[in-house]
């Protein structure tokens, strides 16, 4: 009789232990991106300038994020061309923007114009409605791997567009109402 009932028992107790087990999976490798795989030791601790985001607990008028910080946030890996031949195909992982600006109570349609500034001082300015009618993902891998040099910290990837909007080297971004 004892062993009918430990043999019950476990198998009443088995899809329990299951959903445990994926529970604490899922705590351990974080809600972030989920993809610890793409290693940041180089460019983790660098930052970016959210300008004209208010951050409710200092009340600047800006945000500074490390890279780390930003691959904390709910992520996308997406395949995806660029409309010109320059880059062809990518699997680019990183939060879309409209995910980060959400943090801080905005949304991205708020803003008539977006500045993106890269290191090398290269700068596009997106326009609505081309901001609400794309996604703007700040990628800090592609192809499953961490950017190379000449293109971290964040790249800029605005899915079946033209090449001229995947800025890389992103340093600062630029919310004008």
């Amino acid at each position: 009789m004892t062993g009918q009932f430990t043999k019950k028992s476990q198998q009443r107790l088995l899809p329990q232990f299951v959903v445990m087990l994926l529970l604490i999976l899922a705590i351990t490798t974080g809600f972030g991106c989920g993809n610890p795989k793409i290693d940041l030791t180089g460019y983790g601790s660098d930052t970016i300038t959210l300008i004209g985001i208010q951050d409710s607990t200092s009340g600047n008028k800006s945000v500074v994020l490390t890279i780390a910080e930003i691959q904390g946030f709910d992520c996308v890996t997406l395949k995806t061309n660029s409309t010109s031949d320059k880059i062809g195909e990518v699997k680019a992982t990183g939060p879309l923007l409209e995910t980060i600006v959400a943090n801080y109570g905005a949304k991205l349609d708020d803003f008539k114009k977006i500045i993106i500034t890269a290191t090398d001082g290269y700068e596009i300015v997106l326009t609505q409605p081309f901001i609400s009618e794309n996604q703007l993902i700040l990628a800090f891998g592609i192809d499953g791997k961490p950017l190379g040099e000449d293109e971290a910290p964040l790249r800029l990837i605005v899915p079946d567009s033209d090449s001229a909007y995947w800025i890389r080297m992103v340093k600062s971004i630029e919310f004008i109402l």
